[in-house]
């Protein structure tokens, strides 16, 4: 098997992988039809892609879309025809039982615009939107409209929050709900944030009628926070299997960066223990409306990279008078729960 052979059949393993997991989580009727919104809005696009640069021509957006909606449609027909109610295999001998034809349609897509053609889906991004498997942490909103109710047990241990009752005002659980489910099918289908902005105002007369960054700000916010989700996930599965796994955060610099972002980043954390920053606790980003902070993965056996070192207090210090914020910032949090001598050792 050539190389491009390879990256094919990694891509559709993974997915199948992936919607397993789905499917344990959230049945296969559920798994089948967001599937299949997912398919009936590529297959729109991609007719809309067509008709702004001609039918079959090769445009970046078009041919993504024929990647993703290939791998969509191999995910649908080994749901329906290879599972059949029972969980078979999980490795990469599912995937190299794909058809020839899609593997070479893969390939095709890829050589003509490099990446496209073997991304794999984002499964299990889609599945943390998922109320049924996440409960009320499926989502930012939920979890802010929720009335502080406990984590299933074994999964996280978050300091108590008062509902944010101004959120089921705004907009009510079953509109929490369907932005849930619009932003599940913008993932898999490789949505541009702005396409999913305009899907969620869609969603929403409360939005309709709302600044546009409200809505840009929720996806922004979402999203970040399915992928770290989805992150925290595989980092504890690595724990499992390596027993040295921490999680280290980190964050983005520049005018927009927020002082308590200075105070927290490189803080290192086993993968159950949450993160602290001056409003509570949390196991991943985002702690808050646009947080751009995400989580780095790292054993214990490889040493820190410098970009994760500490900031200093007077950077913390700066940042918080350019916020123009009068006093001092509260106290920097408990940076590690690892002593740093233990790490490259």
């Amino acid at each position: 098997m050539n190389y491009a052979d390879q990256r094919a059949v990694e891509s559709l393993a993974r997915n199948r992988r992936e919607v397993i997991e789905m499917v344990q989580n959230k049945g296969i009727k559920s798994t089948q039809k967001l599937l299949e919104r997912a398919e009936t809005d590529l297959v729109q696009r991609i007719k809309q892609a067509e008709g702004l640069s001609g039918p079959g021509k090769d445009t970046f957006t078009a041919t993504q879309l024929r990647a993703t909606l290939a791998q969509v449609k191999d995910v649908l027909r080994y749901l329906v025809s290879g599972m059949k109610g029972e969980i078979l295999d999980r490795g990469e001998e599912a995937a190299k039982g794909a058809t020839r034809h899609t593997i070479d349609h893969l390939i095709a897509l890829d050589k003509a615009f490099r990446g496209t053609g073997t991304q794999p889906l984002s499964l299990k991004e889609a599945q943390m939107f998922d109320a049924a498997s996440e409960g009320v942490r499926s989502s930012i909103l939920r979890r802010l409209a929720s009335s502080g109710t406990p984590p299933a047990r074994g999964t996280e241990v978050e300091s108590p929050h008062k509902a944010k009752l101004g959120i089921l005002q705004r907009y009510g659980v079953e509109t929490i709900k369907r932005f849930e489910q619009t932003l599940q099918a913008g993932l898999l289908g490789k949505k541009s944030w702005a396409d999913m902005r305009a899907d969620i105002i869609a969603d929403s007369p409360f939005l309709q009628q709302a600044p546009g960054f409200w809505a840009k700000r929720i996806v922004r916010t979402e999203v970040m926070g399915a992928y770290n989700r989805a992150g925290w996930h595989a980092t504890k599965d690595a724990d499992r299997q390596l027993g040295d796994m921490v999680k280290i955060l980190s964050a983005t610099f520049d005018d927009r960066t927020a002082a308590d972002s200075y105070a927290v980043h490189g803080q290192i954390r086993r993968p159950d223990e949450p993160f602290e920053w001056w409003d509570g606790l949390y196991q991943h980003p985002p702690n808050r409306p646009n947080d751009r902070e995400i989580v780095t993965p790292q054993r214990i056996s490889w040493p820190i990279s410098a970009y994760l070192k500490w900031r200093s207090d007077d950077e913390v210090m700066a940042a918080w008078r350019r916020q123009g914020r009068k006093g001092a910032p509260p106290p920097r949090p408990n940076m590690t729960t690892v002593p740093l001598a233990r790490f490259g050792a």
